[in-house]
C-alpha cells in the first residue's frame, strides 16, 4: 500500500506548518527584533514542565473519576489555563525572559510557546509518516488501509488547526507581560482567557459540525493575531 503523490503533498504541507513553520517564525523574529534566541527556548522548556503537572491530570486522573462530560471539560480546560499560563508567567522570571518583559519579548516567547506545542502536535505524524513509508508492515492493515483512504485535504486541515493556537499563544504572552508591567490582574485574564477558548474550541470540535468548528476557529485566529497585534503595540508604548 502505498500514498498517492496528492497525499504525500498534504501530509508535507501538514509537517511544515506543524514543525519547520513555528521554528521559521522564531528564527525569523528574533533575528528582525533582535531577541535572544534564549528567549523561546526558556518558553518552549516551560511549556514542557507545564505537561508534567498538565496531562497527569487530563489524560490520567479526569478520565478516571466519571465526570460528566460538560463538567470533566470545563475541568480540562480550566486545568489548561492554569498550568499553561502559571508556567507563563513563571518562565519571565527565568534568564533572558526576565530581562526582556517587552513587546518583541512577548512576541518570542510566545512564538517559544505555541511553536513548541504545534511541534509536539506534529512529531507523531513525522513518526508515523515515516515509519509507512520505511516499514510500512509495521503498522496495522486496517491503519494502512484509512491512511491510504484519506482525503489529503485532510493532512492540510490537520497542519491549519495549529495556526490559531499559536496566533493565541502570542495573545496570552503578551497578556503576561501585561501582568509584570500593569499589575497582577492580567495573569487572571490570560487564565480565564486561555481556560474559556480551550472550553469553547473543544466543545464545537466534539459536538458541532465539522464548518462550524473550521469557521469558528479560523475566526478566532484572525481575532486573535489582530489583539495580538494591538497589544504588542499598546506593551510598545509603555514606559520602560
Amino acid at each position: 500500500m502505498t500514498l498517492s503523490a496528492v497525499q504525500l503533498l498534504g501530509i508535507a504541507i501538514e509537517l511544515a506548518l506543524m514543525i519547520v513553520l513555528p521554528v521559521v517564525a522564531i528564527v525569523w523574529w528574533c533575528r528582525r527584533r533582535r531577541v535572544p534566541a534564549s528567549v523561546p527556548l526558556i518558553a518552549a522548556g516551560f511549556y514542557l514542565l507545564n505537561l508534567a503537572v498538565n496531562l497527569p491530570l487530563t489524560a490520567v486522573l479526569y478520565p478516571s473519576l466519571g465526570l460528566p462530560p460538560l463538567l470533566a471539560l470545563g475541568l480540562t480546560a480550566l486545568t489548561y489555563g492554569v498550568c499553561e499560563e502559571l508556567a507563563r508567567w513563571l518562565s519571565f522570571r527565568v534568564g533572558s525572559l526576565r530581562r526582556h518583559r517587552d513587546a518583541d519579548g512577548g512576541i518570542a516567547a510566545g512564538l517559544g510557546h505555541g511553536g513548541t506545542e504545534a511541534i509536539m502536535f506534529g512529531l507523531p505524524y513525522a513518526v508515523g509518516t515515516l515509519t509507512l513509508l520505511l516499514a510500512p508492515a509495521s503498522i496495522p492493515e486496517a491503519a494502512r488501509a484509512q491512511l491510504a483512504g484519506a482525503d489529503p485535504w485532510l493532512f492540510v486541515g490537520t497542519g491549519l488547526d495549529r495556526l490559531p493556537a499559536m496566533a493565541a499563544h502570542l495573545v496570552f504572552a503578551l497578556l503576561i507581560v501585561l501582568a509584570y508591567r500593569s499589575g497582577v490582574r492580567f495573569l487572571a485574564i490570560a487564565i480565564i482567557a486561555h481556560a474559556a477558548l480551550d472550553f469553547v474550541v473543544f466543545a464545537l470540535r466534539d459536538n458541532a459540525p465539522t464548518w462550524v468548528f473550521i469557521g469558528a476557529w479560523a475566526l478566532t485566529g484572525a481575532l486573535a493575531a489582530l489583539l495580538a497585534v494591538r497589544l504588542w503595540r499598546r506593551i510598545g508604548r509603555l514606559p520602560r
